[in-house]
C-alpha cells in the first residue's frame, strides 16, 4: 500500500529517531525529511531513513508539504517548534513531553494548533496506552460506582506529566477547581532539580487538589521518599477501586464490590481479571530490517492519529491539552506553597509563571551525557 502520509520529524536524537521508526513502519506513513541543528545526529537519521536533511526546520517545512509533523525535542525549544509545524499546514502533530516550561508557552501550543483543527498529541505516557483507556471507560461507565477520591503516590516530577495527568484523565479530564500544595525543596525555585551550579530545586510537589466535578485528589511525595517501589494510585468509587502500581508504568488492576452494598473494607471487594495486558516488558527486540521495536505505546499513538486522520475517530492518547492542565496543576502546588499552602484557585491568572524540568529535560542531552555515550545511544536504535 503506498505511502499516504509523509511525516517530518525536528529532532533526530535519541528519542526522535524510534518516534520516527514507528510512523515508518505504519503502511500509510512516510518520513520524508528531517530537521536537526547536530549535524552527527542529522547525517546518521538521513541516512537510516534515506531522506533529505534540514538544520532549520524553516527549510524543511518549505521544502515539503508535511500531513504530520513530530517536535521531539528538549523542552526550551519545544513550543517554537510545534507553533511552527502548526502553521505549515499539518494536519496532526506529535511533540514529546513535558508540553513547556511556562503557561504562557503552552497556551500558545494548544492554541495554535486547536485553532486550526490540528490534533496535538504529546508524549510516549503510559497514559496513552489502551489499558489505560480501559481504566479510563470503566470509571465513566460506573464501574467502580460514584468517585470519591483519588489517592497519589509520585514525586510530581517533570510537571505533573505522569501522576497529574493521570488523575485527571481518570477523573474525566473535569477543571480543576482549586489546589493546595506543599514542595520538599524550596518553593521560590523555579527549577525542578539544580539547573545552575548552586542553585536549588522546589524537589518534589504534594498536595490536595479538587476537581469540579467533586473528585479530590490526594497527592502524596512522602510515600514515595518512604517507600521507593510504591509509585502509583488508587481510584476509589463507592464500589470497586483501580489500582495503579506505579505512574509511569501500566500495572492496572480492577477490584469490584461483591454485592450492590456499598464495601467497607477491602474483604467486601473482588479483583475482576482479564480486563488489562501483562505488565510490558522492557525488552524489545530488532525487527528484519534491523530496528529496534518502537513499543507498543508509540505503535499505538501513531495508529490513532492515523485513524483520526482517515475516519475522524476519536484520539484516546494524551493531548496538548492534558499535558497543559498537568503542568499547570504542579505550578499552582508550588504557588500555593509560596504562599503558606494556601488554597490557589484555576484557571490561573498569571499565566508567565515558570516551571522547568530536570536539566537533562529541558537541555540537548548530548551536551551532559558527553557525544560518546549519547551516541552510544543512538547506534542502539538500529542494527547498522
Amino acid at each position: 500500500m503506498a505511502a499516504k502520509y509523509k511525516v517530518g520529524l525536528i529532532g533526530a536524537g535519541r528519542a526522535g529517531v524510534p518516534r520516527a521508526r514507528a510512523f515508518d513502519k505504519h503502511p500509510l506513513c512516510e518520513i520524508v525529511a528531517i530537521t536537526d541543528t547536530d549535524q552527527a545526529n542529522l547525517d546518521l537519521a538521513c541516512k537510516r531513513f534515506g531522506v533529505p536533511g534540514y538544520s532549520d526546520w524553516d527549510d524543511m517545512l518549505n521544502n515539503h508539504d508535511l500531513d504530520i509533523g513530530m517536535a521531539v525535542l528538549p523542552v526550551r525549544p519545544n513550543p517554537d517548534a510545534v507553533v511552527a509545524l502548526a502553521k505549515s499546514g499539518v494536519k496532526s502533530i506529535f511533540c514529546e513531553k513535558p508540553l513547556a516550561g511556562t503557561l504562557n508557552d503552552a497556551d500558545r501550543m494548544v492554541e495554535e494548533t486547536a485553532s486550526r483543527g490540528i490534533p496535538l498529541i504529546c508524549g510516549v505516557v503510559n497514559s496513552s496506552h489502551p489499558d489505560m483507556q480501559t481504566a479510563y471507560k470503566l470509571v465513566a461507565d460506573g464501574e467502580i460506582g460514584r468517585v470519591l477520591r483519588i489517592n497519589l503516590y509520585d514525586t510530581g516530577n517533570q510537571m505533573g506529566t505522569h501522576g497529574y495527568n493521570l488523575t485527571r484523565r481518570l477523573a474525566g479530564r473535569p477543571a480543576v477547581d482549586h489546589v493546595i500544595g506543599w514542595v520538599s525543596g524550596d518553593p521560590m525555585s523555579e527549577t525542578e532539580d539544580e539547573h545552575a551550579e548552586g542553585a536549588p530545586g522546589y524537589g518534589h510537589l504534594g498536595g490536595i487538589y479538587q476537581f469540579t466535578n467533586g473528585v479530590r485528589v490526594s497527592s502524596s511525595y512522602d510515600e514515595y521518599e518512604n517507600y521507593r517501589h510504591w509509585k502509583g494510585l488508587e481510584v476509589m468509587g463507592t464500589h470497586g477501586v483501580i489500582w495503579l502500581e506505579n505512574t509511569s508504568g501500566r500495572d492496572l488492576r480492577f477490584f469490584k464490590a461483591k454485592s450492590n452494598s456499598a464495601p467497607t473494607s477491602w474483604a467486601d471487594l473482588e479483583e475482576v481479571k482479564g480486563l488489562f495486558g501483562p505488565p510490558a516488558s522492557r525488552e524489545r527486540g530488532f525487527d528484519e530490517d534491523g530496528w529496534r521495536d518502537p513499543g507498543e505505546v508509540m505503535m499505538g499513538i501513531v495508529r490513532e492519529m492515523v485513524d483520526n486522520l482517515e475516519t475522524g475517530a476519536q484520539l484516546g492518547a494524551t493531548t496538548g491539552e492534558d499535558m497543559r492542565y498537568a503542568l499547570e496543576i504542579a505550578v499552582a502546588i508550588r504557588e500555593s506553597a509560596r504562599n503558606g499552602s494556601t488554597p490557589v484557585r484555576f484557571p490561573l491568572t498569571d499565566r508567565s509563571l515558570a516551571m522547568y524540568p530536570q536539566k537533562t529535560r529541558w537541555f540537548y542531552k548530548k551536551t551532559i551525557m558527553g557525544e560518546e555515550a549519547y551516541m552510544a545511544q543512538l547506534a542502539e536504535h538500529k542494527q547498522d
